[in-house]
């Protein structure tokens, strides 16, 4: 009889915020948003949401997560639902927004997945209330690489990426109709 492989699940990627630390040493409060990048070897998103509930925290530690993607020349938008917490949601991206020094661009190679780990912020008091790590498909994984490869080879213009950013805006009520357009649409692992 052979042995079972057991797979060991990954850490979160050199992050050392913990729930119930704060997120940044210099900020107490932030603004109700969202914020997305890559770094540290994984895909980051922030959710900074005001006084979240019980309720959603325990959904964002288990209910099923749904990513999308939908590009739009300069302007990229990953879109992303927690399913009983969260509907469509989106966040405007592109790497030219990180600072150089702290760039980082996907590197996994085809046919693997990648992380997504997902922190809760509560803006009243800039406190981690929640954190998740996911898995990204395999498709997911690699259409964020090109996209954002393709953004890092192209010379940035604000000006042109605040337009790309007004014009999705313009062109979709909300982000459930992004996401009927989204290039890609895939439910995440764990």
């Amino acid at each position: 009889m052979s042995e079972i492989h057991v797979f060991t699940r990954p850490d979160l990627p050199s992050d050392s915020r913990r729930i119930g630390e704060p997120y940044s040493p210099d900020y107490n409060r932030y603004d109700e948003g969202v914020r997305y990048l890559y770094k540290n070897g994984a895909h980051d998103l922030t959710l900074f949401w005001s006084g979240p509930s019980p309720a959603e925290l325990a959904g964002l530690r288990d209910r099923p997560v749904t990513v999308g993607l939908y590009d739009h020349g300069p302007a990229a938008f990953l879109l992303y639902k927690v399913d009983d917490v969260c509907e469509w949601s989106d966040a405007a991206f592109n790497v030219h927004l990180v600072p150089e020094g702290e760039r980082e661009l996907p590197a996994e190679p085809t046919g693997e997945r990648s992380r997504l780990i997902i922190t809760l912020v509560d803006a009243d008091d800039g406190i981690i209330k929640g954190r998740r790590l996911v898995s990204l498909d395999k498709v997911m994984t690699q259409s964020l690489r090109h996209v954002m490869a393709t953004q890092a080879e192209a010379p940035f213009v604000r000006p042109l990426y605040d337009i790309a950013v007004q014009e999705t805006y313009a062109r979709f009520p909300d982000t459930d109709a992004m996401a009927e357009a989204a290039e890609i649409i895939e439910a995440a692992l764990g």
